[in-house]
């Protein structure tokens, strides 16, 4: 009997601190997501290129893109779906810079894109393969990244297209902002 309420004891102090991790995480992640914004938004400026950072939701990875110039974005991937219509020239355009990220990043476990919205997109994207370019000209794509715990906790980064900047909210951002 003892043992057992022992047990209960250290299971409900145990309880707060995983909680308290999982919070720590996606706080961190959100805040690593707006500093990588912010550094390819100058990057683009100073090397004269166009990054992009990419997301691909089925996996909860992230990785960033290099191509050389200002790229121009056609229709098809502005919709931002992988299909077989898609051709190699558009794709061989953007190569990995492991320069900045050495391989993909994985979301911590527990913790997932809920959705990213672009300003090319009028619905947000929950799957497949979705991007925030950043232009040598001193302009990124609008982009709003929804993060979420297995706890249903939700932060929300959103990417200023004139400064590069992305806000980081605690909260889960209502659609329909941009």
């Amino acid at each position: 009997m003892i043992v057992m309420a022992m047990i209960a004891l250290f299971a409900t102090m145990a309880a707060p601190r995983i909680q308290n991790r999982m919070d720590l995480d996606l706080k961190k992640r959100a805040r690593m997501l707006s500093s990588a914004s912010l550094f390819l938004y100058n990057q683009a400026a100073f090397k004269n290129s166009t990054y992009r950072l990419h997301y691909d939701l089925d996996q909860h990875k992230y990785w960033v893109e290099v191509a050389q110039g200002m790229v121009r974005l056609e229709k098809q991937m502005e919709e931002r779906r992988f299909s077989k219509r898609d051709t190699e020239k558009q794709k061989s355009k953007f190569a990995a810079d492991t320069s900045i990220i050495k391989k993909p990043i994985q979301l911590e476990k527990g913790l997932k894109f809920k959705d990213i919205k672009t300003e090319a997109s009028p619905d947000p994207f929950t799957s497949g393969h979705v991007y925030t370019h950043f232009f040598p000209s001193g302009y990124a794509e609008q982009t709003r990244i929804r993060l979420k715990s297995e706890q249903g906790k939700v932060y929300t980064i959103e990417v200023n297209p004139l400064t590069g900047s992305a806000k980081i909210y605690d909260h889960d951002v209502e659609e329909g902002r941009f």
